[in-house]
């Protein structure tokens, strides 16, 4: 018995596939019917291309940047998507282009709000920090800006082999003091694949 549990692990080693690494402008060729990490880029990039192109991000001075906050982004696929990942990607290009700053001390779900933040207020009249050092009261900025969205999945059988999946990216940007859409788009990604694979 000993023997025959060696020989089959011998057996799967020898047939177990070799582990590499792929570089990043030839991973395409192993996509899936799944959203990947170009797909979420490629949606963030139109995504900051509209944005920046519309009329009200046009009209903004990189002299007084505003303040925006992530509200929740809600992920109505099949699949377990870290939203935070599109986000991150969106806010970075926004503030690189020095008309948006991004707040950490409020967030929705599309967003990881910094809980130093929090922690640091709370060493206020904690005889072991020095308190001249500590976080005065009405220091934190507000947003001005709030960016939310929704990712959306529908499948469709196209044949008896195959299904199409489209991927809907949703983003909003609305005036915090107003209430008032200031910029929506929506990006579409369509994939074709075996009617058996599964888009998790």
């Amino acid at each position: 018995m000993k023997y025959l549990f060696i020989l089959i692990s011998i057996i799967f080693v020898g047939c177990s596939t070799k582990t590499q690494y792929i570089e990043l402008d030839k991973s395409k060729e192993y996509t899936t019917t799944g959203l990947d990490y170009h797909d979420i880029s490629n949606a963030a990039e139109q995504s900051v291309k509209s944005l920046l192109s519309s009329g009200y991000a046009k009209r903004l001075n990189s002299s007084e940047p505003k303040v925006l906050a992530i509200s929740d982004v809600m992920n109505d696929t099949m699949q377990i998507i870290d939203t935070e990942q599109l986000t991150r990607k969106i806010t970075r290009d926004l503030r690189n282009s020095g008309k948006f700053i991004l707040t950490l001390a409020l967030s929705g779900s599309g967003a990881s709000r910094d809980s130093m933040i929090d922690a640091s207020r709370e060493i206020r009249d904690d005889a072991e920090f020095n308190q001249y050092t500590t976080i005065e009261q009405g220091e934190l900025i507000a947003p001005e800006l709030s960016l939310s969205g929704k990712i959306v999945q529908k499948n469709t059988r196209v044949s008896t082999s195959e299904q199409r999946i489209d991927y809907y990216f949703l983003l909003t940007l609305v005036d915090l003091k107003s209430g008032l859409v200031l910029w929506d788009d929506e990006v579409n990604i369509i994939k074709l694949g075996s009617n058996k694979s599964v888009a998790w």
